[in-house]
């Protein structure tokens, strides 16, 4: 079933959603925990990739095992900032990786400025090249206009739900505070208990 190209999907907690295109990258982030699958990966092998890139219209040429393994690279790249946001910490890495997937596959997927209706950066091509240079062209985006920072991954262990931090001072720390601040919370009371002669 069809979806908005840059639809973030469902939120715990009651979060919103990052705002416009930004929430493309948001669903490519949390791609790697389906919550409506028990926790399990939604890029469980190419074909669930395919169905993923269909649902938003980037379907074109299905993608293969090559395909799919570079957008699991570029999506941990991305999850690696967005932790990075947290404290403003560089991960010169990541950038290294989002560097040499966007070289690799720019020149194929058709990426267009767009003026009309705003300044932005397109595809005109479909498939797996053009979904990972619309992801990048919106990450590239958002760090220009300044949302990116608001883009974070949750720290718990047991965790790293990307979610929009739309505290006035960029101050969340987890996706949800009743959820995984409350269990960090008591996981630190309990270590410092332990501790204690």
């Amino acid at each position: 079933m069809p979806v908005d190209r840059f639809d973030p999907g469902r939120q715990p907690a009651g979060r919103a959603p990052a705002p416009g295109r930004l929430g493309l990258v948001q669903a490519f982030l949390n791609s790697f925990w389906d919550l409506d699958a028990g926790g399990a990966d939604s890029w469980s092998d190419a074909r669930a990739y395919a169905r993923w890139l269909a649902a938003r219209g980037l379907g074109g040429a299905g993608p293969d095992d090559a395909d799919l393994a570079r957008a699991i690279e570029l999506r941990e790249a991305l999850r690696a900032l967005a932790l990075a946001n947290h404290d403003d910490a560089p991960a010169r890495e990541a950038e290294a990786v989002l560097d040499g997937i966007a070289s690799g596959v720019a020149p194929y997927a058709g990426l267009t400025p767009r003026f009309a209706g705003g300044d932005r950066l397109d595809v005109t091509a479909s498939g797996p090249d053009a979904a990972l240079v619309l992801v990048l062209g919106v990450v590239f985006a958002a760090r220009a206009d300044g949302t990116w920072p608001r883009l974070k991954v949750c720290p718990h262990e047991h965790c790293g739900w990307a979610f929009y931090d739309r505290s006035r001072n960029r101050s969340s720390q987890w996706c949800s505070m009743s959820l995984c601040g409350n269990r960090t919370k008591g996981a630190r009371h309990r270590r410092r208990a332990v501790k204690a002669p």
